[in-house]
């Protein structure tokens, strides 16, 4: 019986230090964007619309959730000294995993990622290792200059979405996402009250330095002659912007929580359910609903995930902490 409650310890540290839920929802991500590519006629010929549906959609998750995995384990790594003093409920502060094996874990991740990322094609591991570099930059540059770091963060995020074609010409999503993940980012740097500060300067550097990339990204669709806005049936093309309240809803609720630790995790729930609610409001916006319903589902089922995770770590006696 000991031995069994240690081997579920070592696997639930395991998944607490990859971020399971914030993975999934990476994924998701990534499944979104592999969708979106087989939907354009210029796919045609290339291996993303050649391959089966099944083969595309599981390369693309290992690849987001893999990518997600390395940054999330690259960041413990360099973060374990520290964490012994901050954050003692972490896998390697608490010794619940040795250093060797979240090393294994990490680079087993980086590694998942990029073998599912050469189902697409050279291209695509190209553009894998330039956010695998993006990421590893994030981790050891980024963190001592808050603006730049986050910045970083989403651009890695947003540029994961190109991964499975480089071509992809709407990039309304990847802007989306990045925006996301940079205000998640920075409400959870607030929140935590992490060192050194995202003082107002630094604040406003930030927002700056996103709209110039989000601007970067709409010239880019505009240069590949994108539609500047999906032409769903109606009030449906508004959908994504129904995403985009409701998360905004859920970060204002996650503010308001009675102490910094449930506003941490509640940011990291409404994170880790924003890439599909956010993909079945595109869906809905071009009008493939069926699809949109299978995203809606996965977000119902990462919130779940999310929940879980947490409650499984207090059964086990260690504190759930999916930072992000």
């Amino acid at each position: 019986m000991v031995d069994m409650r240690l081997s579920l310890v070592k696997i639930f540290a395991a998944m607490q230090l990859m971020r399971i839920p914030l993975a999934a929802g990476a994924a998701v991500n990534l499944m979104f964007a592999t969708l979106l590519a087989r939907f354009d006629s210029a796919t045609a010929e290339l291996p993303i619309s050649t391959l089966p549906l099944w083969m595309t959609l599981l390369a693309a998750a290992v690849i987001g959730s893999g990518m997600f995995g390395f940054a999330a384990g690259m960041n413990d790594l360099l973060d374990a000294r520290r964490d012994q003093t901050f954050q003692r409920n972490r896998p390697l502060s608490t010794g619940r995993l040795t250093t060797a094996q979240a090393t294994l874990l990490t680079f087993t991740a980086l590694l998942a990622s990029m073998i599912g990322a050469s189902i697409f094609g050279e291209t695509s591991v190209a553009v894998a290792m330039f956010t695998a570099f993006g990421i590893a930059m994030w981790n050891t540059m980024g963190r001592f200059v808050p603006a730049v770091g986050l910045l970083m963060l989403g651009l890695a995020q947003a540029g994961s979405y190109f991964i499975p074609w480089m071509a992809q010409p709407f990039t309304l999503p990847a802007s989306l996402i990045l925006v996301q993940t940079i205000a998640t980012g920075s409400l959870l740097h607030k929140v935590q009250e992490k060192r050194p500060r995202l003082d107002r300067s630094a604040t406003i550097l930030l927002a700056i330095l996103s709209v110039i990339v989000v601007t970067g990204l709409i010239w880019l669709s505009i240069r590949r002659n994108a539609q500047p806005w999906p032409s769903g049936e109606t009030w449906l093309a508004l959908a994504p912007l129904a995403a985009m309240a409701f998360f905004v809803w859920q970060s204002s609720s996650a503010l308001a929580a009675s102490s910094a630790h449930e506003s941490a995790d509640a940011l990291r729930r409404a994170a880790a359910m924003f890439p599909s609610l956010a993909a079945s409001a595109w869906m809905l916006s071009i009008s493939q609903p069926q699809w949109a319903l299978v995203f809606a589902v996965f977000s119902l089922g990462l919130w779940a995930l999310s929940w879980l995770a947490r409650e499984v770590h207090d059964m086990i006696g260690q504190a759930s902490d999916w930072r992000g």
